[in-house]
């Protein structure tokens, strides 16, 4: 049924939580002065984890938004959040680490040994994505990349998915695509072709309107045994 099995990076194959942990300490450290002076590090970042699980899919800028709606910085004006989100979270934070999950090389192996092309299509810029996929040693696992930065449009966007179609060679309704957000990666995929499968990695399906995913997995590692059933 299926030819090609393509994913998204950023919460699908690597430890967000985890590397929010790691990394967002500079976003702590550049705005220590609007950030309640008792609350410390491990404190501040454990917030910052429940709300980012709540409001992430609608950006950062809201997140940091919330941040302040729930007391734990004072209020930012809008350019000034576009400048954390441009210049410390994307530029400082992404930039110092990206955790690894510990099945996840070893599920795109498997899958290739399962006789499927592996492709990736991610919304970003050039180089943040690269870089992750550097510090992750994902960049020479799949058959083909795409990111959005690159394409010029950005998922839900049915352009990206479809250039990764033509590089990679395999018609879209012969690929599935992986990823955890409702309307760039399930919706976005399934506008373009694909047959798309929802990663629990929230739990928040926060778009009801939306048609679910056909299927569901809580990880990636899932999907060697979910595709041994569909293809059987």
């Amino acid at each position: 049924m299926f030819r090609a099995i393509v994913f998204d990076l950023d919460h699908t194959l690597f430890d967000r939580y985890a590397t929010i942990r790691k990394t967002f300490i500079a976003f702590y450290d550049q705005y220590r002065d609007r950030i309640p002076q008792q609350l410390s590090y491990e404190e501040f970042v454990e917030k910052v984890i429940e709300i980012e699980k709540v409001y992430i899919y609608y950006g950062w800028h809201i997140v940091i938004k919330e941040l302040a709606n729930h007391g734990l910085m004072t209020p930012m004006t809008e350019e000034e959040i576009i400048t954390a989100v441009r210049e410390v979270v994307v530029d400082k934070c992404w930039a110092l680490a990206a955790v690894k999950l510990p099945f996840t090389i070893p599920t795109l192996n498997k899958l290739r040994q399962m006789g499927y092309k592996i492709g990736l299509v991610t919304n970003g810029g050039h180089n943040p994505q690269t870089l992750k996929l550097k510090m992750l040693e994902l960049e020479d696992m799949f058959d083909a990349v795409v990111i959005s930065g690159d394409v010029g449009v950005h998922k839900p966007n049915p352009e990206p998915f479809m250039v990764l179609a033509e590089k990679i060679g395999v018609d879209p309704s012969e690929m599935m695509y992986v990823g955890d957000h409702p309307l760039n990666d399930v919706e976005g995929s399934r506008r373009a072709g694909y047959t798309p499968v929802w990663v629990r990695t929230t739990g928040n399906w926060y778009l009801p309107e939306l048609e679910r995913a056909p299927y569901e997995v809580d990880t990636v590692a899932e999907l060697p045994e979910l595709l041994a059933k569909i293809d059987k």
